[in-house]
């Protein structure tokens, strides 16, 4: 009884020492697998300084790791070992601070150009598309390169300073905003000629007869475009056939944006009463918030916009001269006022109803989406024509009053498509 009382507690002694052989290396392997794992928290962090993604010094003060953490440890372990903005900010030498790499957009386009390590990407936003632009040849290292070093810095700060049009029209005049090669913009017009503007319970005119007119407008190249447009039966039903040329352009750098059309308008849809036009922009920012403009327009066989279809009437020579001016009040909303008068005594047609006695005024707010590929104009305006030679006849023709005190309202729309 006594052998078989001894052995018992041996046994057991055996057993227990085993158990707690077990426990025992499994609490001192566990800290072993879990730091790494910690270590490789930190080292995944994008972040982290590559230089210190395999040092349990990150953690310990230890430099062989485990023992008694550091700040970050003691920071770390309470952040729930996760890796926070709140870490990097408190504990900056052991992380790369980020960085937003240098992006430039490109005008009127849907691909901006990011620089990331030295190279250039463009980031398309329609395609969903990013590619690697080829880096440009280093200039020779000769003293007039040299000298013409700061002339890049000249031109950014110039295109600082440069008005950014938003439609293809101010109210009636057009400006001259660049028409990249390939694109396609619209141009819709819709005036109330016929309302009065003290008329509430008419909505300010309103509820009167619309001329709405509707154009496309396609980049050839990026200097050249062609323009097609079309007004209703009111205004004769005239297409408007243009090609416009961009000769000067302030954000490329010079002095003036100059654009110069020549169009060629019949009516009845283009089978009788041809006008022939000849149109050029000026324009000049005042600065990055205004920008003046001066149209002078020369038409060939002009005829009021009332004149008889079942006629040929006869045409003659119009002179008319127009000066804009648009002003930015909020960074997307413009104030535009513009007068377009002729200077041709013969071309005012003074014969009919009040005939043409006063320039054409127009006034207009203009709401501009952030990419400038919407524009919305509410307009005012005592003319009710919107072609080249047109635009510069006033109501007075309609028998109504084409004073300030006549303006009609109206709007523009303008969109480019692609």
């Amino acid at each position: 009884m006594r052998s078989n009382q001894a052995a018992l507690p041996r046994q057991w002694r055996r057993r227990l020492g085993l158990l707690f052989l077990v426990v025992g290396g499994f609490a001192i392997g566990q800290p072993a697998r879990a730091l790494p794992d910690y270590l490789k928290i930190f080292a995944t962090d994008p972040l982290s300084r590559p230089e210190l993604r395999t040092q349990c010094a990150v953690c310990h003060v230890d430099p062989s790791g485990g023992g008694e953490r550091n700040p970050f440890g003691h920071a770390f372990a309470a952040a729930g070992h996760t890796i926070t903005p709140a870490l990097r900010r408190e504990f900056p030498t052991l992380f790369q601070q980020a960085t937003v790499p240098p992006v430039r957009f490109l005008e009127g386009d849907a691909e901006a150009i990011v620089t990331i390590d030295g190279r250039e990407y463009a980031i398309n936003t329609r395609t969903k598309t990013v590619r690697e632009l080829e880096a440009p040849a280093p200039p020779p290292a000769t003293q007039e390169v040299a000298k013409a070093a700061p002339v890049p810095t000249q031109s950014v700060a110039q295109s600082d300073s440069v008005y950014r049009a938003a439609d293809l029209r101010l109210v009636n005049l057009p400006t001259a905003i660049p028409v990249p090669k390939g694109s396609l913009w619209t141009d819709f017009t819709h005036r109330f000629p016929f309302g009065r503007p003290t008329n509430v319970e008419g909505l300010f005119g309103l509820d009167a007869l619309a001329l709405p007119s509707f154009g496309f407008v396609y980049g050839l190249t990026d200097r050249i475009q062609l323009g097609a447009y079309r007004s209703p039966g009111d205004l004769g039903r005239p297409i408007q056939l243009t090609v416009g040329a961009s000769l000067f352009s302030e954000q490329r750098g010079d002095a003036l944006s100059t654009m110069v059309r020549f169009g060629v308008e019949g009516r009845d849809n283009l089978r009788r009463q041809f006008t022939t036009s000849l149109e050029a922009t000026v324009a000049r920012s005042l600065t990055r918030h205004a920008q003046l403009y001066v149209v002078p327009t020369l038409s060939f066989g002009d005829r009021p916009f009332i004149a008889d279809l079942t006629s040929e009437t006869p045409g003659t020579t119009a002179f008319a001269l127009g000066v804009g001016l648009a002003v930015n009040v909020r960074p997307s909303v413009a104030l535009l006022g513009e007068a377009n008068y002729r200077l041709t005594e013969a071309a005012r047609y003074r014969e009919i109803g009040q005939g043409i006695r006063r320039p054409v005024y127009g006034f207009g707010i203009q709401k501009a989406s952030a990419s400038r590929r919407h524009a919305f104009t509410l307009t005012f305006s005592n003319g009710p024509g919107t072609t080249l030679s047109q635009r510069s006849q006033t109501r007075g023709l309609y028998f109504v009053d084409d004073s300030l005190r006549g303006l009609t309202i109206g709007f523009n729309l303008s969109r480019r498509l692609f």
